[in-house]
């Protein structure tokens, strides 16, 4: 599954792979006999035919609030390992004229006297029942030749008409097949293969031979290389080699991850904005009050789910690429290469990986690593110098965490040399290639240590124009990570802002706008117009009518305008706001472009407002819908309470306003009038949303970092949250993050008297 908790597309959620198709009870309970499975397809008024009408074999409910990844299971202990996986043999009845298609290619099919057709897939050997899947519907199937060296078959599955439009899927899955057969050293291990287009569906599915992607991944090929490479990577890691217990997902989801952004970055020109917002996702969710570790005892169902974030995908892929640049792509790719090539068709745990990661490096190595896995949050890495005429690196891990640590500085000889050290409990590294104190240097040469690095005595850090655009992210993390966990004062902090705003160029931008989100989060309402004119003017450059109008030059300008935007909107000149309104006005389109809605609500928004909130009880399709309620949160403060008022609008679902009410709440700009306007009709927002939605709200919450907020959020909550259960845990956490928000607040220092300290840049 490739949801990630970066920008990535979302994908079913834990719940929603546990509940889809389970076959069968636990086979300790009562012995899984020899069974034919068979489906029949009809539309919802039993007809026999079903038109348009997409069909899937689930046996679960709807989809859960959580978008992320899934797995088969009610409860915990229905395991999806291959002693577990029974033998499918599968009948599909379906209306004439529909293609059905299956994890195994057609066996044999008959037409039935009532003109229906029976389709009989060959049977499957071992699959778990997470990962057995049906399609049928009115498909045009697009042959996508022969994949890899078992030269498999494969199609494309897509509603009728969209074949010219799957271009890009039919020339990228020979060659990302091509590019995993390689490094893998095996071949695809599947007998076909068939890309399926699911309209309403988040992001893709691994079923092996029968691979679900939302319709527009697959058609139109938004982000297809990278989801597509994620989920083909699980045909190895989760499906041919499967971990033996939930304790040991990131043995498939990280490692899909890894491979499959390595294999992108084969194929495609890699993106340093977009890489970084999953090394982001990661630090953020290690930020978390109750950030548990890669690896952490799973013992009941309830557990399960929430395994599956931005630490099991996009931290375990950092990990994974940090030890590889550690020990060098050759020598990981035979620990990789072994590990598959030993435990293909089995199940294993953690313990397997490590003995062929030490036996392919060293097992130092691989204790590191496993010590990096069991550790619950951004491992710290304290780097000093220790000068003379043996200059020398001393690392200092904390938390007795081993760490791949890599550096950079001038070599005695010209140019720059890089060391790679496990940096453990107050190591000392020599730097050979050094004469004498260097002039500067770089702590997490590339970016691409997953460590958050401390500096101590006198070091000088190397000159921001030095550093790529990589390095130059990942040392705006360790400014922003600081300030948020109080051991940065704001001045610090705002000097660092102003030096990378200063370069003027698309990643010192996102640097600088990272730093900037940190202090945001600290910011009173009494100082947040001080400090957003400040902000402003250090961003003067982009805040032109060509930079939030133009279209982008790149990703990294397409980010850094979303959230200048965010940051800084009641800055920005009335001149293009009006004309951000003028374009909207001229296309009728309310919600069509977000960027260019939340510039044109940026004054005077009343009108815009309701337009919106008539399009959103108009429109013909939910997806309109949503998306025009989603759309009421990225206007103004004032108008927090008339999003409340929708929200309680008995024509609108309540679950679908939500979204729009924690926009809002995460926005620095709107977070207390948002919180006012919850705040007077608190029990009936909250008797008012589903109870999945109702935990959302709670934890939404949490941003609100200040003890009288804090204090009317308890009483608020007091007689409408229960005393046990999940939303009483989900409200003590927000609380417990409200109070260590406030004790960071304090630490960091005051505000405005840094931002008076620190000059203030001219703007443009």
């Amino acid at each position: 599954m490739a949801a990630r908790g970066r920008s990535r597309h979302r994908e079913r959620s834990p719940a929603e792979r546990r509940r889809r198709c389970t076959g069968g009870r636990d086979p300790r309970q009562r012995r899984l006999g020899d069974a034919r499975l068979r489906a029949a397809a009809s539309d919802r008024r039993g007809n026999r035919r079903a038109g348009d009408r997409l069909h899937r074999a689930r046996r679960r409910p709807q989809p859960s609030r959580r978008q992320g990844r899934a797995g088969p299971v009610p409860r915990a202990r229905r395991r999806p390992e291959p002693r577990w996986k029974p033998r499918w043999r599968l009948t599909a009845i379906v209306p004439r004229g529909l293609a059905a298609l299956g994890n195994a290619a057609v066996a044999a099919e008959r037409e039935l006297p009532d003109h229906r057709r029976e389709v009989q897939f060959a049977e499957i050997a071992a699959l778990p029942s997470y990962l057995f899947a049906v399609a049928v519907g009115p498909f045009e199937l697009v042959d996508a030749g022969r994949l890899g060296d078992g030269h498999i078959p494969a199609r494309l599955a897509v509603a009728a008409g969209d074949g010219k439009r799957a271009a890009l899927a039919l020339r990228e899955l020979p060659r990302i097949v091509d590019a995993l057969e390689r490094y893998i050293a095996a071949p695809l291990p599947l007998a076909k293969l068939d890309l399926v287009a699911v309209p309403e569906f988040f992001g893709a599915m691994e079923n092996p031979g029968l691979i679900t992607f939302q319709t527009g991944v697959l058609v139109g090929g938004r982000d297809f290389t990278r989801i597509a490479a994620h989920e083909l990577a699980h045909q190895w890691f989760g499906n041919a080699v499967t971990p033996a217990w939930w304790d040991a997902l990131w043995l498939s989801e990280a490692f899909a991850s890894w491979l499959g952004d390595r294999v992108t970055g084969s194929l495609t020109t890699r993106i340093p904005a977009l890489a970084h917002r999953g090394r982001l996702a990661a630090l953020e969710a290690d930020d978390r009050i109750d950030a548990e570790a890669l690896i952490h005892p799973v013992a009941t169902s309830g557990e399960v789910e929430p395994a599956f974030d931005a630490i099991l995908y996009d931290k375990g892929a950092a990990v994974l690429a940090m030890f590889e640049r550690f020990v060098g792509r050759d020598t990981f790719q035979a620990a990789v290469r072994s590990y598959l090539a030993t435990y293909t068709g089995r199940s294993v745990t953690t313990r397997q990986f490590l003995d062929a990661l030490g036996a392919a490096a060293r097992p130092a190595v691989a204790e590191a690593l496993a010590s990096n896995l069991r550790y619950a949050g951004t491992p710290a890495v304290e780097l000093s110098l220790r000068c003379g005429a043996a200059p020398a690196l001393v690392a200092s891990a904390r938390d007795r965490v081993a760490v791949p640590v890599c550096v950079r500085f001038p070599a005695a000889s010209g140019g720059a040399a890089t060391q790679c050290v496990l940096a453990g409990s107050a190591t000392v590294h020599p730097l050979p290639a050094a004469t004498g104190c260097p002039a500067w240097l770089i702590g997490n040469d590339g970016g691409l240590g997953y460590y958050r690095t401390v500096w101590r005595g006198p070091v000088r850090l190397a000159p921001l124009a030095l550093l790529s655009p990589d390095e130059q992210l990942a040392r705006a993390d360790d400014v922003a990570f600081a300030v948020r966990r109080g051991e940065l004062a704001a001045a610090e902090a705002l000097t660092e802002l102003a030096a990378f705003a200063a370069l003027r160029e698309p990643h010192a931008t996102l640097a600088a706008l990272e730093i900037a989100g940190a202090i945001d989060a600290m910011v009173g309402d009494p100082v947040r117009p001080a400090w957003t004119s400040w902000l402003a003017g250090q961003l003067g450059h982009r805040m032109t009518r060509d930079a939030l109008l133009a279209p982008p030059r790149s990703v990294a300008e397409y980010i850094a305008r979303a959230q200048i935007v965010e940051l800084v909107r009641g800055e920005i000149d009335p001149d293009v706001v009006a004309e951000a309104r003028a374009r909207i006005d001229r296309l009728g389109d309310v919600a069509g472009d977000p960027a260019r809605l939340r510039i044109a609500a940026a004054r005077d928004a009343g009108a815009l407002f309701e337009r919106l909130v008539r399009a959103a009880a108009t429109v013909r399709t939910g997806q309109a819908r949503d998306q025009a309620l989603e759309a009421l949160g990225d206007f103004p403060a004032p108008l927090a309470p008339r999003v409340v008022d929708v929200l309680l609008d008995a024509r609108f679902p309540t679950d679908r306003v939500w979204p729009a009410v924690a926009t809002m709440l995460a926005r620095g700009e709107t977070r207390s009038a948002a919180w006012r306007a919850l705040h007077a009709r608190f029990a009936r927002v909250l008797a008012a949303l589903p109870p999945a939605r109702a935990r959302d709200a709670l934890e939404a919450l949490a941003g609100l970092c200040d003890p009288g907020a804090r204090a009317e959020l308890a009483a608020d909550a007091a007689p409408v949250v229960p005393a046990a259960g999940d939303a009483r845990r989900t409200l003590d956490r927000t609380l417990a993050v409200i109070d260590r928000c406030v004790a960071r607040r304090a630490m960091v220092g005051d505000i405005a008297a840094a931002l008076a300290a620190v000059p203030r840049a001219s703007g443009l």
